[in-house]
């Protein structure tokens, strides 16, 4: 990670939002894990307890979530790159 800083932008509740400056790597990086332990998670939404399918899906659910805004702000990052040339 290069560096992060606290912007004006604020949450719903007021809180402030901190901004994040990572390299397209790393933000693949971040992807590529976040995938794996979706799989990790997929794994446990097999199981016969229906309280622990219940929390793997949950869970399965926030991940994909977060994965998709990373891959959004990657996808996103690449296309300025690309206009800026």
């Amino acid at each position: 990670m290069k560096a992060y800083s606290v912007g004006n932008n604020k949450e719903d509740n007021g809180n402030f939002v901190a901004a994040y400056y990572f390299r397209y790597d790393e933000l693949r990086t971040i992807i590529e894990a976040l995938e794996e332990l979706w799989n990790y998670e997929h794994q446990w939404a097999q199981d016969d307890r229906p309280s622990v399918v219940k929390w793997a899906q949950e869970s399965m659910d926030r991940i994909t979530e977060l994965q998709t805004k990373v891959d959004y702000y990657r996808d996103y990052a690449l296309r300025v790159r690309e206009e800026e040339k």
